[in-house]
């Protein structure tokens, strides 16, 4: 895979993979752009609208970046620029391909766009669809995961770590199940390559606390505290 960095109009930056797009334009990055194409095969929320589009024999994934909590009430979708290489979209997609390059289980970049005005810029990223796959909570809401399947997510989580992936926010609906029992991980926003060990333990606490946070929730939640132990000793096998 190439990177390559194009400017295609004023206060636009796009970075994408040439073997999977060629000479891509800030439109492929509007949700107008392909509810005009009747392209949108479907959505998810989260922090803002997910939009899963298909284009030629594939299907892609498109994330406009919006922030989360009271800041997000504020600012919505801006954030200060500092430089094309400092955006949350640009380092994001370069993360995924040297995740990729390293053959880890996340999604491929397809393209990121920052659009510059000033001293803020909003952001987007299309990355390929895992197919036929579905996260954690979907699973959990409605069975159980076998235990391989828990030893599978502990070797996965370690896999990361042994590349020294840190990601920010590592829950159960971050990590996906797919048709032939491969676990992903999805969803690198402000995730980096960090030194050390420390915070690899807080990553696992920080899935482990929203397994217990589902729970609560969820009054049909197919898990049980063993499970944990065995997604550790495929984690602990592993690193």
């Amino acid at each position: 895979m190439a990177t390559k960095l194009r400017n295609p109009a004023k206060g636009h930056f796009i970075v994408f993979d040439d073997q999977l797009v060629e000479n891509p334009q800030p439109e492929l990055f509007s949700a107008e752009f392909w509810k005009r194409r009747k392209a949108i095969t479907g959505q998810a929320k989260g922090r803002g609208t997910t939009l899963f589009i298909r284009h030629s024999n594939s299907v892609w994934v498109l994330r406009h970046f919006c922030r989360g909590g009271l800041i997000g009430k504020l600012l919505s979708d801006q954030y200060l620029f500092l430089g094309t290489r400092r955006t949350r979209a640009f380092q994001e997609f370069q993360l995924l391909q040297h995740m990729n390059s390293l053959g880890l289980p996340v999604p491929r970049p397809i393209a990121a766009h920052i659009f510059r005005s000033g001293l803020i810029y909003r952001a987007d990223l299309i990355t390929a669809l895992i197919p036929n796959s579905a996260d954690l909570h979907h699973i959990l809401c409605q069975k159980a995961l076998t235990e391989q399947q828990w030893y599978q997510v502990g070797v996965t989580v370690a896999r990361l770590h042994k590349a020294q992936v840190y990601h920010h926010d590592l829950n159960i609906r971050n990590i996906m199940l797919d048709a032939h029992q491969q676990v992903w991980i999805i969803d690198f926003d402000r995730c980096y390559v960090r030194a050390g060990v420390r915070w690899k333990q807080q990553t696992l606490d920080r899935l482990n606390r929203s397994l217990h946070k589902e729970q609560q929730r969820n009054p049909q939640f197919y898990w049980q505290e063993k499970d944990w132990q065995t997604l550790l000793n495929g984690y602990q096998a592993t690193v």
